[in-house]
C-alpha cells in the first residue's frame, strides 16, 4: 500500500453490566486504540478488590504447585461471567487449603528442627544434662567461641586459673573455674575476643541424647513431607488445568479493571472511545451489537470531520498494512520517526533501498548464503537465543538481504571470497547471453569500470534523492502546506533545481554542452528559494514584507541558496560510499586468499590455508556486515529520511489482552 490504512474514531455508549463482554471482545480483536479520557486514579469498587485478590490467591496456588507460566488465553476463555470466575476459584481454593495448610506446617516443623539441631551440635561433647550445667554451685562455667588463632593464648593467659576445654568444632571451647575467680575469668575470656554461647532454653536431658531424639523427629518429618509431595503431585495433576485457566482469566479481568479506570462513567453507562481501521469497523460494530444485544450506542467519525485533529491538536494514529517482507522493516522506519497519518508510507521504499545497497556492498554467494540460513534459523524458532530475533521479523531482513547478496555475488563472481569458482558459471551465463564468455559478469578489475562503478551508484543515490523529493512534494501538497511544497530546499524549487542540474550533468557526459538556457532555467527555483520569505509573507499579507530588514534577508537568501546547494552536493556525494564499501569487501577477499597462499606452502599447508580462509571469512560477514548495515541505515536516516520527515507522527498501539496483559 502506498498510504497507511484509513481510521475512524468510535465512541460507545455501553451498560456497565456489558463491559466487560465488550472489553474482552475488542481485547482479543486487537484493533482498538483506546483513548483515555479519565486520567485520576479512582477507588476500585468491591468487585475489583475482590477479583484482584482472588489473582493474588491463584498466583500463590500455581507457585505452591510449581507450575509454568501459564499458556496465553484464547477469546472462548473458561468463564463468560466474574460470578462463575469467582465460584470456580474459591472452589479450587477450598479443595487445596489443607494440602497448602499441612505443607506449610511441616515445612515450619523441619526449619524448627534444623536450626534446633543447629544450635544444639555447639554442645556434642557434653556429656551431663542441661540441667547440672545450669545449677553448678562452685564452679564457673562459660561456653563460646574464640578465634582460632587467640585460642593458644588464651589457654597461657589462664594456666592456674582456668582449665580450657576444647570442643569438637573448630573454636569452640568450655571453661572452667572456681566461683570466686568467674570475674577475673570473664575479663580474660573478652581479652580475647571470646563469644559467648547460650543453652538451649528448655533443654533437658544430656545433649547427645536430645540430639539423637530430634534428628529422629526430623527423619519423620521428611517422611511425611515426601508423602505429601506425592499427595500434591497427584492434586496438581488432577487441578492444573483448570488452575493455569483461571490464573489466565483472573489476569484478564483484572487487566480490563484496570482499563477501566480511564473510561469516563455516569450511572450505569460507560463510554468507550478510540481509533480503529476503516476496513474493520463493518465487522467490530456488528460483533459490538451481537455481544451486548443491542445495548449501546456507536458513533463513528472520519478524521477530517473532527475539530480536534484538523486544528493539529490530535494526531490520528498510523497503522501500516504490509506483507511479511516488508513488513520487517517496519520498526527501521518507526526507530527514526513515525509517518504522519494522510502521508505516503515510505516502508515498502525503505524495504528496497536496504535489500539494494546491502547487496551491492556485500556481494558473495558463500557470504550471502550464511545470511539466509542465519534468517532461515531465526525465524524457525528453535533456537531461544534468536527469540526476541524472531518476534521483531529480523529472520525475515536476514533471509531477504542473505539472498539478495547471493545475486550480486553471482554478478560479482565471489563465492566466501573465492573468485575463481564461479568463473564457469560466470562463462555460461555471459555466453548465453551475450555470445561472448567472460569469466565475471560483473567486472571491477580496471580504473575505468571502478570509475564507471562510481557512477552507477552516484546514479542510485539520484534515484532514492529523488523519490525521497516526490514523497515530501506528495505529504505537502495532500496538506496544503504550501510554503513547504513549492519554496523549500526539498520542496519543487528545491527538487527542480537538483532534477536540471542531473539532467544537464547527464547531458555533458553524453557529450552535450552547457548552454545559456541552462543558466537561466536554474536560476528559476534559486530565485524562488532566494526570496522565500517575502513571497509567503505576501501570500500571507503580513507586512512588513521583508520582516528584518533588506540586509537581512539578502543574507539569509544568499544562505538558503548556499544551504541547498551543499545539501544536494553531499546527498549525492554520501553514495560513493556504496562503491567504496563494495571495492572494499573486493580488496578484503583478495586479502584473505593472499594470507591464504602464503601459509599454503609450509608443512601441513593446507590445514593452514583452510584455517585462514575459514577466520577471514567469518571476519568479513561479521565484520564487514556490521559495518555495512551501519552505513545502509545511515544512508537512509540522512538521505531519505530527511527530505519528508519534517514531523512525527503517533504509533497505532491497540488494546490487546494476552496473558501478559495490554499490549
Amino acid at each position: 500500500m502506498l498510504f497507511m490504512e484509513r481510521m475512524k474514531k468510535i465512541e460507545l455508549l455501553v451498560l456497565k453490566r456489558d463491559v466487560d463482554a465488550v472489553m474482552r471482545y475488542l481485547g482479543f480483536a486487537g484493533c482498538l486504540q483506546l483513548i483515555v479520557e479519565n486520567n485520576e486514579q479512582t477507588e476500585p469498587t468491591p468487585a475489583e478488590r475482590e477479583i484482584a485478590e482472588l489473582r493474588t490467591k491463584i498466583e500463590a496456588l500455581a507457585r505452591f504447585f510449581e507450575m509454568p507460566e501459564a499458556p496465553e488465553t484464547d477469546q472462548s476463555g473458561l468463564v463468560k461471567s466474574r460470578e462463575v470466575l469467582r465460584g470456580a476459584a474459591e472452589a479450587i481454593i477450598a479443595e487445596t487449603v489443607n494440602l497448602v495448610a499441612e505443607e506449610s506446617r511441616l515445612v515450619e516443623q523441619r526449619l524448627s528442627l534444623r536450626r534446633s539441631l543447629e544450635e544444639l551440635s555447639e554442645f556434642s561433647e557434653l556429656t551431663v544434662p542441661f540441667g547440672d550445667l545450669a545449677g553448678l554451685t562452685y564452679l564457673a562455667f562459660r561456653l563460646g567461641v574464640v578465634p582460632l588463632e587467640k585460642l593458644e593464648d588464651l589457654t597461657q593467659a589462664l594456666a592456674g586459673r582456668a582449665i580450657i576445654v576444647t570442643l569438637k568444632k573448630p573454636g569452640h571451647i568450655i571453661a572452667i573455674a572456681s566461683r570466686t575467680g568467674r570475674v577475673a575469668l570473664d575479663n580474660e575470656l573478652a581479652k580475647f575476643e571470646f563469644q559467648p554461647l547460650e543453652l538451649p532454653a528448655g533443654a533437658t536431658g544430656v545433649p547427645t541424647d536430645v540430639i539423637k531424639a530430634l534428628e529422629r523427629d526430623l527423619q519423620r518429618t521428611d517422611q511425611e513431607l515426601s508423602l505429601l509431595a506425592e499427595k500434591k503431585r497427584r492434586a496438581r495433576s488432577e487441578r492444573e488445568q483448570i488452575i493455569q485457566k483461571l490464573r489466565g482469566e483472573l489476569e484478564l479481568a483484572a487487566t480490563v479493571d484496570s482499563v477501566k479506570q480511564g473510561f469516563a462513567s455516569t450511572g450505569s453507562v460507560m463510554r468507550v472511545s478510540g481509533w480503529i481501521p476503516k476496513r474493520k469497523y463493518t465487522e467490530v460494530a456488528a460483533e459490538l451489537e451481537k455481544i451486548s444485544q443491542g445495548r449501546l450506542a456507536l458513533k463513528a467519525f472520519d478524521p477530517e470531520e473532527l475539530p480536534e485533529v484538523r486544528s493539529g491538536k490530535v494526531k490520528v494514529p498510523v497503522s501500516l498494512r504490509h506483507g511479511r517482507i516488508v513488513r520487517s522493516f517496519e520498526r527501521m522506519v518507526f526507530s527514526y520517526s513515525v509517518p504522519l497519518y494522510g502521508t505516503i508510507d515510505p516502508t515498502p521504499f525503505v524495504a528496497g533501498m536496504f535489500v539494494l545497497l546491502f547487496a551491492i556492498m556485500f556481494g558473495d554467494v558463500g557470504q550471502g548464503f550464511v545470511g539466509l540460513l542465519l534468517g532461515l534459523l531465526i525465524s524457525s524458532g528453535r533456537v531461544k537465543a534468536f527469540e526476541s530475533y524472531r518476534k521483531k521479523n529480523f529472520g525475515t531482513v536476514f533471509i531477504v538481504v542473505g539472498a539478495a547478496s547471493m545475486i550480486t555475488g553471482l554478478l560479482y563472481g565471489s563465492f566466501f571470497a573465492n573468485e575463481e569458482v564461479l568463473v564457469p558459471v560466470s562463462r555460461f551465463i555471459t555466453r548465453t547471453i551475450t555470445g561472448h564468455p567472460a569469466d565475471h559478469i560483473v567486472s571491477l578489475a580496471g580504473f575505468e569500470k571502478i570509475i564507471l562503478f562510481f557512477g552507477v551508484t552516484i546514479g542510485i543515490g539520484a534515484v532514492i534523492n529523488s523519490i525521497g523529493l516526490i514523497i515530501n512534494l506528495v505529504n505537502t501538497f495532500r496538506m496544503r502546506r504550501w510554503d513547504e511544497a513549492i519554496l523549500s530546499k526539498t520542496g519543487l524549487a528545491g527538487a527542480l533545481f537538483f532534477w536540471y542540474v542531473l539532467s544537464v550533468g547527464v547531458r555533458i557526459i553524453l557529450g552535450g554542452a552547457f548552454s545559456g538556457i541552462d543558466l537561466v532555467v536554474l536560476a528559476v527555483p534559486l530565485l524562488a528559494l532566494f526570496f522565500r520569505e517575502p513571497i509567503i509573507r505576501l501570500a500571507e499579507k503580513k507586512r512588513p514584507v521583508l520582516k528584518d530588514g533588506l540586509f537581512s534577508f539578502i543574507m539569509e537568501g544568499i544562505v538558503e541558496i548556499l544551504e541547498s546547494g551543499i545539501y544536494y552536493i553531499s546527498n549525492s556525494v554520501s553514495f560513493l560510499r556504496v562503491a567504496a564499501f563494495a571495492l572494499a569487501h573486493t580488496v578484503l577477499s583478495t586479502i584473505v586468499f593472499l594470507l591464504a597462499d602464503m601459509v599454503g606452502g609450509a608443512a601441513g599447508g593446507i590445514v593452514f590455508r583452510v584455517f585462514v580462509i575459514l577466520i577471514g571469512n567469518s571476519i568479513i560477514i561479521v565484520l564487514e556486515g556490521l559495518i555495512v548495515t551501519i552505513q545502509v541505515v545511515r544512508l537512509q536516516y540522512y538521505e531519505f529520511f530527511s527530505k519528508f520527515f519534517t514531523e512525527s507522527g503517533e504509533e497505532f498501539r491497540p488494546f490487546t489482552l494476552r496473558s501478559g496483559g495490554v499490549r
